[in-house]
């Protein structure tokens, strides 16, 4: 099968976004720091393109001293793995219910080590002020930036999805992303038809889209068919529902070439 490209690339650590090969993404979210070292090793030896590092689940995540030394931590063991670093808003999926406050020092002392390769920022909770303070930070750092959005009760019509990575973009994403909830197949359908309408249409970079659930899990097997560039799989505890472990995933995909 061949891969739909992005016209913009974000290349990091030398994994293309929106290249020839779709990426693979282990989320972690691990709670204590023992875990955490624990699962970094697990995650690294399984030799994914990617790690989310789901901060929001970590016991630490409202201090930044704390966040700084577990990510400190855990660095010399990704070598050149991507890590994302998400510390999720509690309204999309987030662990805990931080503070605004809390979650932007955070975000900003681990940003600015140098050591985060990638942010996950939301696109609806936040304000486009706080939004483009991320933006900026992102920038001044050589981190990319994706801007994300959930909808964990339905599927939003292909015009809805398609408007909402084109509000991403115009934000300032460097990799937009929308995660679905499907009710039955022609919801799958929608978000796998929006995202390639997207893909030919309006968005130039890479483009991170889901169906979950066990309705969807077909999405993140064959999403780069449809301009999807990235896929969340199974490591060690998954982060939504849906996610296909990656030794299958991979097997999957070699099929499939």
């Amino acid at each position: 099968m061949q891969k739909l490209e992005s016209r913009k690339k974000v290349t990091v650590k030398g994994k293309v976004f929106g290249g020839e090969k779709v990426l693979s993404c282990i989320p972690m979210v691990s709670k204590t720091m023992d875990a955490l070292l624990e699962d970094t090793k697990t995650i690294a030896a399984l030799k994914p393109d990617g790690i989310e590092w789901r901060i929001d689940s970590f016991e630490g995540a409202g201090d930044p001293e704390a966040s700084v030394a577990a990510l400190k931590a855990i660095h010399p063991l990704v070598s050149d793995i991507v890590v994302i670093f998400t510390l999720r808003h509690k309204a999309e999926g987030g662990a805990q219910d931080l503070t605004q406050e809390q979650r932007l020092a955070t975000i900003k002392a681990c940003v600015e080590t140098g050591l985060v390769d990638v942010v996950d920022f939301e696109l609806n909770s936040n304000t486009p002020e706080e939004i483009q303070t991320v933006r900026q930070l992102c920038t001044d750092n050589g981190t990319a930036l994706i801007l994300s959005a959930h909808n964990f009760k339905e599927t939003p019509s292909e015009e809805d999805i398609m408007a909402t990575l084109e509000a991403e973009q115009a934000a300032g994403a460097d990799i937009c992303k929308f995660a679905v909830m499907p009710k039955d197949f022609d919801d799958v359908l929608s978000l796998m038809r929006a995202t390639y309408r997207s893909r030919m249409g309006k968005i130039e970079g890479p483009i991170i889209t889901m169906s979950m659930s066990e309705t969807g899990k077909i999405t993140r097997v064959i999403g780069d068919s449809y301009g999807s560039d990235l896929s969340f799989v199974l490591g060690t505890e998954a982060s939504a529902p849906g996610q296909i472990p990656v030794k299958v995933i991979n097997q999957l995909w070699e099929l499939l070439k």
